[in-house]
C-alpha cells in the first residue's frame, strides 16, 4: 500500500483540507496553495488507481492542476487566511470520471490566447486538450468548472472491456 499513495515531501506552510472519500466519489474542500497543487494530484492519483482507472492518471492530473492553479491565480484570498477554498470533486459515473472544481468567485473563465513564449494563458486549452469534454457554470456564490474523462472507450470508439461502474 505504501506505493499507492507516495506524498510529496510535506510543505513547511502546511496543506489545510478536508477529505471525504467513499468507493467512486472523492471531495476535497481545500485551502488552494502552490504547495497544495501536487499533494491533491496526488490522491487524485491514488483514488484513479484504487478505482481502476490508472490509465487516465495524466490526463485527470494535468486538469488538476490547471483547474486549481486557475483558482490560485484567479481567486481573491480569504482575508483570515490568505489563501483562496476551493472544492475539488472526482466522481466515477457510468462510462466516465467527472473532475470539478468549485470556487467562490462567480467570474466565469475565459480562454485566453498566449503568446509562444508566455508563462501562462494556456490552462484552460490545456484542460479541453486532455478531457473528452469540458465546461463551466455559475452556482450560488462562485462556479463551477468540470472537465469529463471516458472511460471503457478505445481510441476508436468502442468498448475495450473494463467495466465502468
Amino acid at each position: 500500500m505504501a506505493d499507492l499513495l507516495e506524498l510529496p515531501a510535506a510543505p513547511a506552510t502546511g496543506v489545510r483540507a478536508k477529505t471525504r472519500s467513499k468507493p467512486g466519489h472523492l471531495e476535497i474542500d481545500l485551502d488552494v496553495t502552490a504547495e497544495a497543487v501536487p499533494i491533491f494530484r496526488t490522491i487524485v492519483c491514488a483514488h484513479l488507481k484504487l478505482w481502476g482507472l490508472a490509465d487516465l492518471t495524466d490526463r485527470v492530473t494535468l486538469a488538476v492542476t490547471e483547474l486549481l492553479t486557475n483558482v490560485l491565480r484567479h481567486v481573491t484570498p480569504d482575508a483570515r487566511t490568505g489563501t483562496a477554498s476551493a472544492r475539488l470533486t472526482v466522481t466515477r459515473l457510468p462510462g466516465l470520471l467527472n473532475l470539478c472544481v468549485r470556487d467562490f468567485n462567480p467570474a466565469l473563465p475565459r480562454l485566453s490566447y498566449a503568446d509562444d513564449d508566455a508563462e501562462c494563458g494556456r490552462g484552460l486549452h490545456l484542460v479541453m486538450a486532455s478531457a473528452d469534454d469540458f465546461g463551466c457554470s455559475s452556482v450560488k456564490g462562485g462556479k463551477d468548472v468540470w472537465a469529463n474523462f471516458l472511460i471503457g472507450i478505445d481510441e476508436q470508439g468502442s468498448p475495450d472491456g473494463r467495466e465502468a461502474s
